[in-house]
């Protein structure tokens, strides 16, 4: 059976354009608090300051932080706010040991901003019926997100090295933004975006659509009626409560904190925000599936090819709905011809961008990678396979540029609304990592 026998399980069509918001994005930015006393470019220090770490220029470090869906960047203001906290230790720590010629001090610039479509002012009212005029779709995130590091790079820089981090959805927006810095075919790319490192926390960068929560997804997606107006039915819904109750709902029945609850009430009461996770979520399940395959440079796409007939028999059990049963049918014909494709086009178009100096380019970067137990946005046979693989090809370990973790403090998925400070000490210690290389 082909994947066209059920148009319904794929990601909504692409708009003809690449479209970008209208309107601010909100973000968050947390700026080094010794930028400018460390800083050898302040005329002040001198004056204030005789000693030789005055003097000596810090090597600036930015965390360019992308969220999950959905993409409220006020979700992850506690985890920043903590963040900042350890950074700031880590910058003293820093600055107290460096010497000229010797050890230089560092400094961290945190920055997140809002995917584009969750807030109302960065976009003209949706319109159902065309591509161009519904919710942005994940390839549209990409470049916004990509244009914005690169702003950001030129007006806060330039900094010494970038730190992509990303959770959830955002750790395969982090390393799409990585994969197109590496095959860009300006020269002057790679200075451009100095990426170093990716953080990717309870990453869904495989297979996702064959994930607890991508089933079911699936499955509502399988009824037309629900796949067409989801958003309506629960927007309507939403829209019967008042704010008040939707506070109490989420606090006492969800167990939110308190901040949690304030933005969830603020997305659920937006005008356009279910509808926007929605529609990108379909999106996800639709391309979000060979993760490794699609970035060429971090893992062979063949090693991730095999296998999968006995990963979907394994899986019958759980699949008994027809949707779903059409789906792995879908991937079980199609997954060799896509591979193989997909092959010849990254061979393609690495012979024409010096296929060798992006390959060498990508050994040099780090990957932290932090899997949830028992995470219902990741499949836990694709997760511990990917990390097999890993393992077998060299990719883990001292030297194989990749640390991968498996949560045993049973932090949730959505870790920002209860949980932030325990992620916020753990990517602590993989940032000092990287600072020590």
């Amino acid at each position: 059976m082909s994947s066209s026998s059920s148009p319904e399980l794929q990601p909504p069509p692409a708009p003809t354009t690449t479209r970008y918001p209208t309107g601010p994005v909100p973000f968050l930015e947390y700026p080094s608090p010794n930028t400018t006393s460390t800083s050898s470019n302040s005329s002040s220090n001198s004056s204030s300051n005789s000693s030789s770490n005055s003097t000596t220029r810090p090597k600036r470090y930015l965390l360019f932080f992308i969220s999950g869906n959905p993409g409220l960047i006020d979700y992850y203001a506690p985890f920043f706010t903590h963040l900042r906290s350890l950074l700031n230790e880590l910058e003293s720590k820093s600055a107290a040991s460096s010497s000229p010629g010797h050890q230089q001090p560092i400094t961290f610039h945190i920055y997140g901003q809002n995917l584009i479509g969750f807030s109302d002012s960065d976009h003209a009212p949706f319109v159902p019926g065309s591509p161009d005029t519904e919710p942005f779709v994940l390839e549209e995130q990409i470049s916004h997100l990509y244009d914005s590091l690169v702003s950001l790079n030129e007006t806060e820089g330039p900094f010494d090295e970038i730190i992509l981090a990303g959770h959830s959805v955002g750790s395969f927006l982090s390393l799409e933004i990585l994969h197109r810095s590496l095959s860009s075919s300006q020269p002057s790319s790679l200075k451009l975006l100095p990426i170093t490192t990716a953080l990717l926390l309870f990453p869904t960068i495989h297979q996702m659509h064959l994930s607890p929560s991508g089933l079911r997804l699936s499955r509502i997606r399988s009824i037309p009626f629900l796949n067409q107006y989801a958003h309506v039915l629960a927007k309507s819904v939403v829209d019967l409560v008042p704010r008040f109750a939707l506070r109490w709902i989420t606090r006492n029945v969800l167990g939110m904190s308190e901040h949690g609850s304030e933005v969830t009430t603020r997305f659920l009461q937006s005008r356009d925000g279910i509808w926007q996770a929605i529609h990108l979520g379909k999106d996800e399940m639709g391309v979000i599936r060979d993760g490794e395959g699609r970035w060429g440079w971090w893992s062979s796409p063949i090693s991730s090819t095999r296998g999968t007939s006995e990963q979907h028999e394994s899986n019958v059990d759980d699949l008994e709905e027809e949707v779903v049963a059409k789906e792995i049918e879908a991937v079980e014909e199609d997954w060799q011809r896509v591979a193989d494709a997909q092959i010849r086009q990254e061979l393609d178009e690495h012979e024409q961008r010096g296929k060798g100096q992006e390959h060498e380019e990508a050994k040099k970067l780090k990957f932290f990678l932090y899997f949830g137990q028992n995470d219902h946005w990741v499949a836990d046979r694709y997760r511990d396979e990917f990390i097999e693989r890993r393992k077998r090809e060299g990719h883990t370990g001292k030297e194989g540029g990749t640390k991968i973790v498996i949560d045993e403090d049973r932090i949730p998925h959505a870790f920002c609304i209860n949980h932030s400070e325990q992620v916020a000490e753990k990517v602590r210690v993989w940032i000092e990592e990287v600072v020590e290389g």
